[in-house]
């Protein structure tokens, strides 16, 4: 026992019960406190843990491929390696990726064939301004030294007239061009009847002043005039009629179109039995300044039409086919006829 300063007994008994409870205290403490540091290290742990497995790599590509998107680089690809939400971000991505990579790559196409276009533009103007300079100075001399007759004056003035005209012509030719690049396509429903009747009215139209017999058919008649197509018709009677221009041009006795419903495709053919394509076209396609009438150089034509008709279907969602038969020449014009 112990006695304290005024004479109190102190028993050892009391001393132990007043120093349990806070021994208790600090227990219960570390109870309530342990399973709350214990949760929330494990939730952490388990972010850390599903954050490296799972989102680090498909989020450090993503922004690797945001930064280089940012800096015109598309030559790189997203891969997906999950199939829940995160997979399905990269996937959408990567589709975004390849459609931006395609568009600039129609943009760099269109950019080129406009340089290229500009380049033949300008060589192909060449010989007709040196043709007028020419002409220009032979009137400036006669007009100097007075030796300029009124023959010689009339066929200068006649050659002026004539290449002014091949010039305005050509610069025509080439401004349709650029108009039809910014050309979009507007389809609308029509009945197919209605495009055999049109078709066949204009070929006839065409061909009146010429001895050439054309024939228009249908193949599957009774069937296909039932149907109604989805056609840009301006776009579509445009590629019609340049082609049957260009085989008035060739043929020699007759021209055969025919049209053709494919599914969602409409195939219109047009045959002459003339002396054939052009290796040179067959080779390269219809491309702009390509001719048939190669050797003559005071012809009207500038080889535009091919490539004119062949821009068209390709914004009809279609393509442009030149081949040689047996008896002629084969061109061959496809277009979607579905409304998207």
């Amino acid at each position: 026992m112990k006695i304290d300063g005024n004479g109190v007994i102190i028993s050892p008994a009391a001393t132990v019960d007043n120093a349990v409870p806070l021994c208790y205290h600090a227990l219960g403490i570390l109870q309530l406190a342990l399973p709350v540091l214990f949760v929330t290290a494990a939730l952490l742990l388990a972010s850390l843990v599903f954050y490296r497995l799972k989102l680090q790599k498909p989020l450090a590509e993503l922004q690797a491929g945001a930064e280089r998107i940012m800096q015109n680089d598309l030559d790189f690809s997203i891969h997906s390696i999950s199939k829940d939400e995160l997979g399905q971000l990269c996937n959408s991505f990567e589709k975004m990726r390849l459609e931006l990579l395609q568009n600039n790559r129609e943009l760099w196409r269109q950019m080129e064939e406009r340089k290229r276009l500009n380049a033949a533009f300008s060589h192909d103007l060449r010989n007709p301004v040196t043709v007028l300079k020419g002409s220009a100075k032979i009137l400036k001399k006669g007009l100097a030294n007075g030796t300029l007759s009124s023959a010689n004056a009339q066929d200068s003035v006649a050659m002026i007239e004539d290449y002014t005209g091949r010039i305005e012509t050509y610069i025509e030719a080439m401004s349709s061009i650029q108009r039809l690049e910014e050309l979009q396509c507007s389809p609308k429903n029509i009945s197919f009847e209605t495009v055999l009747k049109e078709l066949a009215d204009s070929a006839r139209l065409l061909t009146m002043d010429s001895s050439i017999k054309i024939e228009v058919k249908v193949e599957d008649q009774f069937e296909t005039l039932q149907k109604n197509v989805w056609l840009d018709k301006p776009m579509v009677f445009n590629v019609a009629e340049n082609l049957i221009t260009n085989a008035v041009r060739f043929a020699k006795t007759k021209i055969q179109i025919s049209l053709k419903l494919d599914k969602e495709t409409l195939i219109l053919s047009v045959q002459d039995d003339g002396p054939g394509f052009p290796q040179a076209i067959l080779r390269k396609g219809a491309e702009p300044f390509l001719r048939g009438d190669e050797g003559n150089d005071h012809s009207p034509h500038f080889g535009m039409g091919l490539y004119v008709c062949r821009l068209l279907c390709e914004k009809h969602n279609g393509s442009l086919q030149l081949q040689n038969t047996q008896d002629g020449a084969l061109a061959k014009a496809r277009f979607k006829v579905s409304k998207t």
